[in-house]
């Protein structure tokens, strides 16, 4: 079953040619994404240009593919030299037809992809900044400064000023406030900042950190605490002033969501996993449908308003069952999200289970779908009988993509910058990984054709280079411009994080 904008059924049939890889030979994952059986599928992958002395076409047919099902299409052996086009062409019986095409290198029997879809916008990407253990997240104080500050995993907060990064003293040190991560690969750690809208006046700001845990039962608590800036210099916070606003005692080491933005109303969201482990196990109906905890929701905080904060009135639980801090809910791990700058949207990139990521536009009260729903597809559909809740009534993504295509969505930024005219009202965003055992993160972005109608298209890269990274992270500078964050290696155990500038010709 898929869903449309508004939440509506869409029977047609629909074949799509999902991902092409190579390495030995070439591989296609072609899936049904309608609602009926698709039979007789016939299949053809050929190469155009350079060399190809074996495997320049092949034909086959798929005899049938259910709904929700994907399968592989292969070249096991090309021999060849030089750059190539691959296209990949499907045709159903039922009258649907897809094709892709990716560039490639044909080094003798290897063949290696080129980034970026076929007329995909180009993206360059410079590097600002490195020996970073492991950056989860870049952000500015608003300040009129164009400082940047990076939050890495293990708990230090750096400056970087004019393409200086500030190692020691650093901007605040809360390692000693932390759970000590696992430097080999960890979910937990300092995930979030972000800069009260009138930093420049009063100095305040925001982090959230995985700390030791106060009560039985949970694995560590997440941490929202308030810091202030030194009254001596403006490249160091105060350590003395924290003042917790919220603790979340988290049960599992993993899906901790971690993001921290203000939104246009001046309001602190917060962005809390559902509480780790797998498919959200937590009582008998999970976290994310459960609006009595914090866990798998989008929060919405006063932070101005009281001690040691205030309710937005018009929260959509105030008056109702729930808790009064929940914005919006059904989330797995809400990992990163941002607002549009112009029209004050909130995008958040919610990762996935076993199969599906999604982007979604978060409104007040929205139910999100998680556990019920994984993306628009079905993962715990006795839930929503159990709960009497209507499919329909469910906020559908936006976007989404299996992961033939990648691993962990991680959500970006709508740019409107200045220096990349052709991105403006693009959103930008990125997978951490396609692999867990080496770095092959992936740079997209999503346009709206139409209205409602969003399509999702892979950067070029200016160096025709794979990225090699894992991608943590985006950030934005006072002109709008974006940042990526990588690592070289999973953990921090080197210090490989990376901080790069992207503009697009």
């Amino acid at each position: 079953m898929q869903r449309g904008k508004e939440g509506t059924s869409i029977q047609t049939p629909n074949v799509e040619v999902e991902v092409i890889t190579g390495g030995l030979g070439v591989t296609a994952m072609i899936r049904n994404q309608g609602s009926v059986n698709l039979t007789g599928i016939t299949w053809q992958i050929s190469l155009d240009g350079g060399l190809v002395l074996l495997g320049k076409k092949t034909e086959g047919t798929i005899s049938l593919l259910r709904p929700e099902k994907a399968e592989a299409i292969k070249v096991p052996l090309i021999l060849g030299f030089g750059k190539t086009s691959i296209t990949v062409t499907v045709n159903a019986s039922e009258a649907t037809h897809d094709e892709k095409t990716s560039r490639a290198r044909l080094r003798v029997v290897f063949v290696r992809l080129i980034p970026g879809d076929s007329n995909a916008l180009t993206a360059t990407l410079n590097l600002v900044a490195s020996d970073i253990k492991a950056p989860t997240m870049l952000t500015i104080a608003g300040d009129g400064t164009n400082r940047l500050f990076v939050a890495d995993q293990p708990g230090i907060i750096y400056v970087i000023d004019d393409g200086k990064v500030q190692y020691s003293p650093p901007f605040l040190d809360l390692t000693s406030k932390m759970v000590k991560i696992n430097p080999i690969y960890d979910e937990r750690g300092l995930l979030g900042l972000a800069f009260h809208p009138e930093y420049v006046t009063n100095g305040r700001l925001f982090v959230y950190y995985s700390g030791q845990k106060t009560a039985e039962g949970v694995d560590h608590e997440s941490i929202i605490a308030e810091y202030t800036v030194s009254a001596e210099d403006p490249n160091i916070a105060d350590p003395s002033s924290e003042n917790i606003i919220l603790r979340i005692n988290q049960p599992e080491a993993n899906h901790n969501g971690g993001q921290l933005a203000f939104g246009p109303d001046g309001y602190l969201y917060i962005g809390v996993g559902d509480g780790g482990g797998a498919g959200d196990q937590h009582g008998d109906i999970g976290n994310g449908q459960n609006t009595s905890t914090l866990l798998g929701k989008i929060l919405r905080l006063d932070v101005d308003g009281g001690t040691p904060y205030a309710i937005p009135p018009d929260n959509p639980f105030i008056g109702a069952e729930g808790l009064d801090e929940i914005y919006a809910y059904g989330f797995r791990n809400p990992y990163r999200f941002s607002f549009d700058r112009v029209s004050g949207a909130l995008y958040a990139a919610d990762v996935g289970q076993d199969e599906w990521e999604e982007i979604d536009i978060v409104e007040s009260g929205g139910n999100y779908g998680w556990r019920i729903l994984e993306g628009t597809h079905p993962y715990d559909m006795d839930l929503a009988e159990y709960l009497n809740i209507s499919i329909e009534t469910l906020k559908a993504p936006i976007h989404e993509y299996s992961h033939n295509i990648g691993r962990s969505i991680i959500g970006g930024y709508v740019y409107r910058g200045t220096q990349s005219p052709s991105l403006s009202g693009l959103y930008v965003f990125g997978d951490w990984s396609t692999q867990f055992t080496k770095p092959d993160g992936k740079l997209y972005y999503l346009s709206e054709i139409e209205p409602g109608v969003w399509e999702r298209s892979e950067f070029s890269l200016a160096n025709e280079k794979p990225l090699k990274r894992f991608i943590f992270g985006f950030g934005e500078d006072e002109e709008g411009e974006i940042y990526l964050v990588t690592t070289r290696f999973i953990g921090s155990v080197l210090r490989s994080g990376e901080i790069w500038d992207l503009t697009v010709e």
